[in-house]
């Protein structure tokens, strides 16, 4: 378009329409960069999008080769059984031609694991002896530590319903549909949903004692992420210690939720994200994550000023990892926290000029002392990739199931997930401690 062939009210009215269309564009593009930064943001780690990595391999030299297992690999051979069973299987005729006559050059010897065909459930009748106690004349149920006192259904069967859910993460429609085709065994979803409701209930004594030690640990890892429960925002909580996991769901993201579950008092050593109610820990040492920095820093390295800021911030990281690869003395691991929180500082100075990087300065300045808790303390790491870790199944079963519908879900999924988890920490025999657990309190 010719400005000079236009009239002075032609112009005008051009340069409006431009300013609305200016206008739409602006906000398209503050609606896509709010889509994008729920996928490419500081709290989200890379492996949520593996899509948006660089290839790794374009500048490394790829072998023509095998890669070969790793260290202390035990193999896929799995070795034979012992047993009497044999099935010899005689030709019949030849693939190519259907000829008849053939001669046998040789014989290969396999072995197969099957399982029965059809494996039905068995009914049991089950007559119980209602007592009165000839002392304090209360009347009981005689129990056997193998039969469930409530429901139509045994230990096993129950067990197997838990590793459905929990395991595989089945929904409740497709594990009532494995049993009836795997067991012929017709059970309605909401049966599925009773027996997982009992066992539950049965946990709640191990649950309260997994929460004690929580309190009690000297080292706690912990994370929280949304869940939509009811249609309202509530956030799962993971407090890992060394040896065990505690979940817990709520309506909160405050202070009040570590205050319910540490106590005002809580003395150990935390080691979290920046999220502001993690400060409410005043009497802990508390270690920010490392890895939530640097995904920060990295969003600044379009700039040049940025670029350079999150370089001095990778470099002190691995000084850190460098530093704690070695048996250290307290005096020694003092006087390098000193050194390192020193120039952090120095860093923070320099890169506050820049308007690019004024936000992470703010954000690492104002826990200044936190960032080496690590260096200060032997056996403390620096990211919280462990809680990451441990909220990790989580959130694979958000995409699942989308949400609670109940209340009572949060408290049936914190109490048997908590468990498991920290069954699984402990590499214990699920199977073998989840039996336990029901037969101690069901049966």
């Amino acid at each position: 378009m010719i400005l000079q062939t236009l009239s002075r009210e032609e112009i005008i009215q051009e340069y409006l329409e431009l300013e609305k269309e200016n206008e739409k564009l602006k906000k398209q593009k503050e609606a896509l960069e709010k889509e994008l930064r729920k996928y490419k943001n500081s709290n989200t780690p890379p492996s949520a999008n593996p899509h948006l990595k660089p290839s790794s391999f374009k500048n490394v030299d790829v072998k023509n080769h095998r890669r070969g297992a790793p260290n202390g690999h035990t193999g896929i051979t799995k070795p034979k059984i012992e047993t009497l069973l044999e099935r010899h299987i005689f030709g019949q005729e030849c693939p190519n031609c259907q000829s008849k006559t053939f001669q046998v050059v040789g014989q290969k010897i396999q072995q197969q694991e099957e399982i029965p065909k059809d494996i039905q459930p068995e009914a049991v009748n089950i007559t119980r002896d209602i007592c009165k106690c000839d002392t304090c004349h209360i009347k009981f149920l005689a129990r056997d530590n193998q039969t469930p006192i409530q429901g139509k259904f045994g230990i096993n069967l129950i067990v197997l319903i838990i590793f459905l859910k929990y395991i595989v993460r089945g929904v409740l429609r497709k594990t009532t549909c494995f049993l009836d085709v795997s067991f012929a065994l017709k059970i309605a979803p909401a049966s599925v949903q009773a027996i997982i409701e009992r066992v539950a209930r049965s946990g709640e004594k191990e649950y309260a004692t997994l929460k004690s030690k929580i309190r009690m640990a000297k080292l706690l890892y912990i994370d929280e992420t949304s869940f939509s429960v009811l249609g309202k925002n509530w956030w799962v909580w993971v407090f890992r210690s060394d040896t065990d996991i505690l979940l817990v769901i709520r309506n909160s993201r405050g202070n009040n939720v570590l205050e319910e579950i540490l106590g005002k008092e809580y003395t150990g050593i935390i080691v979290c994200d920046c999220w502001r109610a993690y400060d409410f820990l005043s009497n802990s040492s508390i270690q920010r994550c490392w890895a939530h920095l640097l995904r920060k820093s990295k969003e600044l390295c379009e700039t040049v000023a940025g670029s350079h800021f999150h370089e001095k911030l990778s470099v002190l990281f691995d000084e850190i990892r460098k530093f704690n690869a070695k048996e250290r003395t307290e005096k020694q691991r003092a006087l390098k926290y000193k050194k390192l929180t020193t120039k952090l500082q120095k860093i923070l100075v320099h890169y506050s000029r820049y308007d690019e990087c004024e936000n992470v300065t703010k954000y690492i300045n104002f826990h200044i002392e936190s960032w080496f808790t690590c260096v200060k303390i032997a056996g403390v790491q620096p990211t919280n990739n462990y809680a990451e870790q441990a909220i990790r199944e989580t959130v694979l079963v958000r995409k699942i199931i989308g949400a609670f519908r109940s209340e009572k879900g949060t408290r049936i999924y914190e109490t048997l997930s908590s468990l498991i988890a920290t069954w699984q920490l402990q590499k214990l025999d699920i199977k073998k401690e989840l039996t336990k657990m029901i037969s101690k309190n069901m049966c």
